[in-house]
């Protein structure tokens, strides 16, 4: 089969044929429907620092996947049956550490990701963990269904305190920040303030459920979001990762607010833990992955009940062999998410 691999260190990928893989034991055998592209996979075409230090090549890249199921490994006697369509989580952990004796499944210390720690969904087929297979019914396209994934890293972020009634800023409107702001809004929030200096992402936001648009990277946006917000921030949820943006949330949200931070940057971040943290009562939240598998149940609900329109946030289609093309694309800016079908 053809699959997206990287095959050394350095920019680029290549298309390589590679043996089709088998359902191991506990695994199942999928055929790979849609999948899409992931930040990381970015950092992991360019052969960012994060990427040098944890990937052993090569590697078949992918871990945001929809496939159906066409075979079952040894020992895996349901409730998956050939022919069902499936997301995939990312995540496969190991059962056994303290993490994952306490349920804590989402901080395994021995967690292995697909497409970066054994080789991913950019392919025809792909054999993943049953466990990690989550059924998807008929009324879910198959690229939300793979888009299920980062969906959820949105509703983890949003999970950590009460949005019902609450004035909500999001700083960063990626594809899993425009997907935060329409989590904000499906669980009640009053006004959701949407901060992103992409004018093509801010746009897409908006179209996401934001009430107010700030157009800054700047320091100094903390009086822009202030007035966009018009009454008290009750809490941020930060997924750009910026230092700037970082310190802008724990000076807009209110003494006694809550701040997610799922966003990774490139850089460290200096914020005043005495002034704008502990004297001000906030409380600061790192983010990882999604809670397994409370974060799938909701993202699920949201979307088969139609309270978030997951599909407008997927706003171009490639095949997998126009990998590049793709890249080039999303590092434009000029995209939501993108999708990809063998």
């Amino acid at each position: 089969m053809r699959a997206v691999v990287k095959t050394a260190p350095g920019p680029g990928v290549a298309i390589q044929e590679v043996p089709e893989p088998a359902a191991g034991p506990g695994q199942v055998l999928l055929r790979v429907v849609a999948a899409s592209i992931c930040g990381s996979d970015v950092h992991l075409y360019d052969w960012n620092p994060w990427a040098s230090a944890r990937v052993h090549l090569p590697r078949i890249m992918g871990h945001e996947i929809c496939g159906e199921v066409e075979a079952l490994g040894e020992g895996v006697d349901g409730p998956l049956r050939v022919g069902d369509r499936v997301a995939v989580e990312s995540h496969i952990v190991c059962h056994r550490c303290a993490a994952c004796r306490r349920g804590d499944f989402h901080i395994c210390e021995n967690t292995r990701i697909l497409g970066f720690d054994t080789d991913g969904g950019f392919a025809a087929r792909v054999a993943v963990p049953a466990s990690n297979a989550w059924p998807v019914g008929p009324q879910v396209s198959a690229e939300v269904a793979a888009a299920m994934e980062p969906f959820g890293n949105a509703v983890h972020a949003c999970s950590y305190g009460e949005m019902r009634g609450a004035t909500v800023a999001v700083f960063g409107c990626g594809p899993i920040g425009c997907a935060a702001v329409a989590v904000a809004k499906a669980r009640g929030a009053r006004r959701v303030i949407a901060i992103e200096p992409n004018p093509y992402r801010l746009e897409l936001a908006e179209r996401m459920g934001a009430d107010a648009l700030v157009s800054t990277g700047e320091e100094g946006a903390e009086a822009e979001v202030r007035r966009a917000a018009g009454s008290e921030i009750d809490c941020a949820v930060e997924m750009s990762g910026a230092p700037a943006a970082v310190v802008a949330a724990t000076r807009v949200v209110r003494s006694g607010g809550w701040i997610s931070l799922l966003g990774i940057g490139d850089h460290p971040t200096s914020i005043d833990l005495s002034q704008d943290v502990v004297m001000r009562g906030l409380a600061l939240q790192g983010v990882v992955g999604r809670r397994l598998f409370a974060s799938w149940e909701e993202t699920s609900r949201h979307i088969e009940s139609g309270a978030i329109d997951a599909a407008a946030l997927i706003t171009h289609h490639f095949p997998m062999t126009e990998m590049e093309e793709a890249v080039r694309l999303i590092k434009s800016g000029r995209c939501g998410k993108v999708s990809l079908t063998p």
